[in-house]
């Protein structure tokens, strides 16, 4: 059976969040019946072809490799923008917290995810400046920061990178990601060497440059970025407008659902010994670098109208997104044996042996149109001959091209 446009739904949620998602427009018509000879007389390289049964099965496979399967997840695989296969698992709340189903319309916070979405408001915002990534970012810094040594050189692209040689830790959010700790950052300059070093306040502090950036064009909202309200609000505001609501995704947000209905974030083992799990509050003091909370379907939209559309980026923008992994995870090209790979994982976890929290990963593979979301709810899962979310993806598709 033909269609013209695929959609699918959201239910009613506490937000009451409830929309139609076009995931693609007229021009992403196939022949759904017919999909998987469609896609093995297409993505065809060196006699292999790729399999989405494959692909799918092996991803399940993978992730309960250890007999020790996420307390909740999910996945979507979608082929040029058009959602094909999806499906999930578990419990978003145990019955130490009033049982949940998890489910592909629960919300769950998405972690570094977040920075894929940060980077291309970025890039939505230099272009409208004429500017780019290689433009500096003291002048766009409140006027009441003191900027420390290095920080007049320090470009858009820097921070994109994660290579701003800037000092700060990836832990105690609230401190390091909120808005004295970014001021204090600012003021301590760039201290270490300018080589690409993780660091959530590199994006956090997008949460002030996004607003100040939208300040300087006309017919701009009235922004204060000396204020962490009004910065925590019209960065929020910026997103929404001018990314999900271009996507027709209502009240996307740093602000999780009910406490009572919320997604819960466990270690593995946690079900066995019936230990409540960790909630997650607001993020929106420390958003920028992580925070959001969404669901696969969403994930997997954005996905789609990055990649196949021009409606957030353009395909300059996308492809020097792509040049340089702004917002991206770095390349490993030792395992993109079938063309390049983009993605972006997200991990927050309490540490040690009994680590609770959430992972998430997007990863594009352009070549062949595919694209796949995969959000847990729990650490500690042992996968397939790899810790990485990411590398067992990449396993996942590179084991599912075959001999014809």
């Amino acid at each position: 059976m033909k269609a013209n446009n695929i959609f699918f739904t959201v239910p009613n949620k506490s937000k009451l969040r409830t929309s139609l998602l076009l995931f693609v427009m007229g021009l992403l018509t196939f022949n759904s019946c017919e999909e998987e000879e469609h896609l093995n007389n297409d993505f065809q390289t060196n006699t292999q072809v790729f399999s989405l049964d494959i692909f799918e099965q092996n991803i399940i496979d993978y992730i309960q490799a250890g007999g020790d399967s996420p307390v909740g997840w999910a996945y979507t695989i979608s082929h040029n923008g058009v959602l094909a296969r999806s499906d999930d698992f578990g419990k978003a709340r145990t019955t130490a917290d009033d049982e949940l189903d998890f489910t592909l319309h629960k919300e769950i916070n998405i972690a570094s995810v977040t920075k894929f979405y940060t980077a291309i408001a970025v890039m939505q915002l230099l272009e409208a400046n004429d500017l780019t990534i290689e433009d500096k970012i003291s002048e766009w810094l409140p006027d009441n920061w003191s900027q420390g040594p290095g920080v007049n050189n320090l470009s858009f692209k820097d921070l994109l990178k994660h290579e701003s040689g800037l000092q700060s830790t990836n832990t105690n959010f609230d401190i390091t990601l909120g808005y004295q700790g970014l001021k204090d950052c600012i003021e301590t300059g760039v201290v270490n060497s300018q080589t690409r070093n993780y660091l959530n306040v590199n994006f956090a502090l997008y949460r002030v440059l996004i607003p100040s950036l939208w300040s300087h064009l006309e017919h701009s909202p009235a922004i204060d970025i000396e204020n962490d309200a009004n910065t925590q609000f019209m960065y929020l505001l910026y997103m929404q407008q001018h990314i999900f609501d271009k996507l027709s995704l209502p009240l996307v947000g740093c602000v999780p659902e009910d406490r009572e209905t919320s997604t819960m974030y466990y270690n593995v083992n946690d079900t066995n010994t019936n230990t409540k799990g960790r909630y997650y509050d607001s993020w929106n003091n420390k958003s920028g670098g992580g925070g959001y909370f969404m669901t696969a379907l969403e994930m997997a939209k954005i996905n789609a109208y990055f990649e196949h559309t021009e409606v957030l980026v353009t395909h300059d923008q996308r492809a020097l997104m792509k040049q340089h992994r702004l917002g991206m995870d770095v390349a490993d090209i030792a395992d993109e044996i079938h063309g390049e790979y983009y993605g972006k994982a997200g991990s927050i976890g309490t540490g040690g042996g009994a680590s609770q929290g959430v992972r998430a990963q997007i990863v594009m593979f352009p070549g062949n149109g595919i694209d796949c979301v995969i959000v847990m709810n729990s650490q500690g899962v042992t996968l397939q001959n790899t810790t990485s979310l990411r590398q067992m993806i990449y396993n996942a598709y590179n084991d599912a091209w075959v001999q014809p």
